[in-house]
């Protein structure tokens, strides 16, 4: 039998991420005197102060000196409301913990922090203390229940492997029975922004089932977050428990991570982006360059076969001679010395030289405003009342008037939330995709979109692409989950994608989902796409991906519409490409006054252009300028002197001044090299990131003006008779850019274009909308292809009959989408085969990233740690793999 030994610190490094663990493991090895080297990383970016490590050394001393301390058991006694035992014991913890003229030398923001923090902590506290004495607790066992807790101490054996346990000891720092619940809590703070509760929640989890096996308690758990922002995650013990599996396949993977990291096989670590912002491997470059990207690696999950067999694959282990003298200290109350560890913390010095050692007395109480209070301008603590049920309130965001009762809903488990604006920093959720059956069985051919409740695949035809499809369902139905399938398939099946993202939902579609995450039956589609794709992130006007430019322009040539036979057909074909430039141009300047004047004026110059060689947007404003010189004589005839100068003016904006980031810098847009790729075999999808630009105005002129070039692309480049799908122009939430009635931003016409005209050259368009009543009705008359999800309002059932109303009648399964399932979906395309008319079925897994909006900093990261950077259009490297 093999035995290893992991600590609680290391395991709640490796619940951090992954990688730390196994460079731990590497440091460890080399150091040769048996001391575990163990990382602390207290930030999740840069944009906190970093007063993690020192809140915690802080309360881990209070914790320690508080078990014997003859004050706090006078507070204790004395107790009569919270808010005089909170000051009581602040004022002890400030003499007897913290060294004051050490904590004034630290940062400002860093003080603040920590004094906030320790302020939430001692609140909680003294609200639980008061409670418990009013309850009838004597000074003295409240004390001991608080901070003596001797099951504090886990010391427990994992079954892991065929013939592999691992023995896990330590203390749990924050663990404490509450009298409000008449139960054990684990409660762990954090200084960091609530950016990931699902994964800080975890941690704790793995807390809780240790003690539970080591002491028979069943506790609540709680996360909470005390700065910048305060707020609580919550989860009870039945959630715990059903979480168990997660922590076998933590602890299973921690043995596997350092037999790698040794170099006796394993498995090596995937990343956890959450804490690269603090982490010193990620600033030395040593995390990607020796172990990869970050989704690269992998998760021991045999625990599940282990389960079957073993009960639920955990023993407590029998103290041996050594466990029992442990089990009698800490039973008497005794602190008990770990291993011995070295904390690889790049805060810790500066925390320890802030807290006092122990054994130094504590010195009188210093002043007030030295101390670990808050600054006048702050307001004071004051106690907030607790819910019946005895959980611990979220505090307000600034404390507030005594017995200010918690905001409803305060102490409650939250679903996790991806913040307005950005990104959601966690793993990837966990599947919501419909399953493969059981036992492997023949997927069926064409583009796997899902399967139906018996587990039967539902496959569409690539070729029906090129009608243009439209996903539709209420928010929250899995209309994006299903949308980025079908572009998933459609890069399967060697169509190239052009994505349009204006929030940020889309642009993960570059990573890869984790391959353990994926079924087994679904492995090989899995592999396929990795093997195809070529990710490339286009930002226009940022250089946060790959930027693009929108100057020179790209008017129609001769030459490029000499293939269209009909003189009378290519006239107008140049016309409408040249009204459309004009129009952009138009919308883009906003000069008010007589547009149309504009437009028409616009066009007449771009007529006049000389098209031999590419048009700059300089050439655009001197044209402007002096029309003259084209040979336009009679301009004011065509738009007022005033105005066109206003026009030349407002142009010339975007030539030289701080607007002029669309037509300056980076890569020309060309489909011709956005479509081909780097070398043969692969398939490129570029996703063209829109949440980079400043305003909404610039986000519908690029979009305009996109649809505008690709229609050119499309008329002068593609052969209308290839009978084949050359691309697939996927669209996000169209409402926004093509609204129903008489609205007119800048991109609908262009859009609406592409629709209409696309089919015919094999540009297939997709689209999402969570309301079909407020996209243009054009535009779905243009669509044969329709998956429809759960919907909610009468009104958009009544839309989509008449969608079907049109094509030969409403199917009678319409009617049962409002309210229907998440993530199922009823199809109808061309040429369906009749067994899966009105079949409801779910989408499959994704196989690439699906998690909150990027913000443009987490896009930039992204494309730099892929390799993205610096490869233009056509040869943006090998990023395989989903850039995973």
């Amino acid at each position: 039998m093999r035995l290893v030994h992991v600590n609680v610190t290391q395991l709640r490094v490796a619940a951090t991420c992954p990688r730390l663990h196994w460079f731990d493991t590497r440091a460890t090895a080399a150091r040769h005197d048996g001391r575990k080297v163990v990382s602390r990383i207290w930030r999740k970016g840069g944009e906190t102060p970093g007063c993690g490590a020192l809140f915690h050394t802080a309360v881990e001393r209070f914790n320690a000196a508080a078990r014997s301390s003859d004050e706090v058991l006078a507070a204790l006694e004395g107790a009569r409301d919270a808010e005089g035992l909170q000051q009581a014991l602040m004022r002890w913890f400030n003499g007897a913990c913290l060294d004051l003229d050490a904590l004034a030398a630290r940062p400002v923001p860093l003080r603040l922090g920590f004094i906030a923090a320790v302020q939430v902590y001692m609140e909680e506290l003294a609200r639980l203390a008061v409670h418990a004495r009013a309850a009838g607790l004597p000074a003295a066992e409240l004390r001991s229940q608080l901070f003596g807790d001797a099951r504090k101490r886990v010391d427990v054996t994992f079954h892991v492997g065929e013939d592999v346990h691992v023995h896990v000891t330590g203390t749990i720092d924050y663990v404490y029975f509450d009298p409000r619940l008449g139960k054990h809590r684990i409660v762990d703070y954090k200084l960091t922004p609530a950016s990931s509760p699902n994964s800080d929640l975890f941690q704790v989890f793995t807390y809780a089932l240790m003690h539970h096996h080591q002491h028979g308690t069943r506790p609540d758990v709680a996360v909470f977050y005390l700065h910048p922002t305060r707020s609580v995650r919550e989860a009870r013990w039945e959630e715990v428990e059903a979480q168990r599996g997660k922590v076998h396949e933590l602890i299973a993977s921690m043995v596997a991570w350092s037999d790698n990291a040794l170099g006796a096989g394993g498995l090596p670590p995937p990343g956890d982006r959450t804490y690269c912002g603090g982490c010193k491997h990620e600033r030395s470059g040593a995390c990607v360059a020796e172990l990869g990207h970050k989704d690269k690696g992998a998760w021991d999950r045999r625990w599940k076969a282990l389960e079957t067999t073993r009960g639920d694959g955990l023993e407590e282990r029998a103290p041996a001679a050594a466990g029992a003298r442990a089990a009698d200290a800490t039973a008497a109350g005794e602190p008990v010395a770990d291993e011995p560890l070295v904390e690889d913390d790049p805060e810790i010095e500066e925390a320890l030289a802030v807290v006092k050692p122990a054994g130094e007395r504590p010195r009188p109480a210093p002043a007030p405003d030295r101390g670990a209070k808050a600054p006048a301008d702050a307001g004071r603590s004051k106690p907030v009342v607790a819910p019946p049920s005895g959980a611990p309130s979220k505090p307000a965001d600034r404390p507030s008037s005594r017995g200010a009762k918690a905001p409803p809903g305060a102490g409650r488990s939250k679903p996790e939330e991806a913040p307005p604006g950005d990104e959601r920093a966690t793993p990837a959720p966990r599947d919501t995709g419909a399953r493969p059956p059981a036992s492997p069985t023949a997927i069926a051919a064409g583009m796997l979109l899902g399967f139906d409740d018996g587990g039967v695949p539902v496959c569409m035809d690539p070729a029906v692409l090129r009608t243009h499809v439209s996903v539709v369902g209420a928010a929250g139905s899995g209309k994006t989950w299903m949308a980025k399938v079908i572009a998933e398939e459609a890069l399967r099946a060697g169509v190239p994608v052009l994505a349009i993202d204006p929030q940020g939902d889309l642009v993960q579609m570059m990573e890869a989902r984790p391959r353990a995450d994926v079924p087994p039956a679904l492995l090989r589609a899995w592999e396929e796409l990795q093997e195809r794709v070529e990710p490339r992130i286009l930002t226009p006007g940022s250089s946060h991906g790959l930027r693009l430019c929108l100057d020179p322009l790209r008017l129609p040539s001769a030459s490029e519409l000499s293939h269209i036979a009909n003189p009378a057909l290519r006239a107008e074909e140049e016309e409408g490409l040249l009204v459309a430039v004009a129009a952009n141009l138009v919308s883009l300047c906003a000069c008010g006054g007589e547009e149309e004047s504009q437009r028409t004026f616009l066009y007449q110059v771009l007529r006049h252009l000389p098209r031999a060689a590419p048009v700059r947007l300089r050439d655009i404003v001197a044209a402007v300028s002096a029309p003259e010189d084209l040979g336009i004589d009679e301009a004011d005839t065509l738009i007022r002197k005033s105005e066109r100068e206003r026009l030349a003016r407002r142009l010339n904006t975007f030539v030289q001044g701080p607007s002029a980031r669309l037509f300056t810098g980076g890569t020309r847009l060309d489909f011709t090299e956005l479509l081909r790729p780097s070398r043969p075999g692969r398939v490129p999808l570029n996703i063209v990131y829109l949440n980079a630009l400043s305003n909404d105005d610039e986000k519908h002129f690029f979009l305009a003006a996109l649809a505008t070039e690709l229609y050119r692309w499309m008329i002068t480049t593609v052969d209308a008779s290839s009978g084949g799908v050359n691309l697939l122009f996927y669209i996000d939430e169209a409402r926004d850019w093509i609204p129903a009635g008489g609205g007119k931003p800048p991109a609908k016409q262009p859009l609406i274009r592409l629709f209409t005209q696309g089919r015919k050259y094999g540009v297939g368009c997709l689209l999402c909308t969570q309301s079909p009543r407020s996209v243009d009705y054009n535009v779905f008359g243009n669509t044969s292809t329709k998956l429809i999800g759960r919907l909610e309002a009468a009104q958009d059932v009544d839309r989509v009959i008449d969608w079907f109303t049109n094509e030969g009648g409403a199917p009678s399964w319409v009617t049962a989408r409002k309210g229907a399932e998440k993530g199922s979906f009823v199809a109808r395309w061309p040429d369906m085969p009749a067994a899966l008319s009105g079949r409801a079925f779910k989408g499959r897994t994704l196989f690439t990233r699906h998690a909150g909006a990027w913000s443009p900093d987490r896009v930039e990261r992204a494309v730099t740690e892929a390799g993205l950077r610096g490869a233009g259009a056509g040869g943006a490297g090998d990023a395989g793999g989903g850039g995973g």
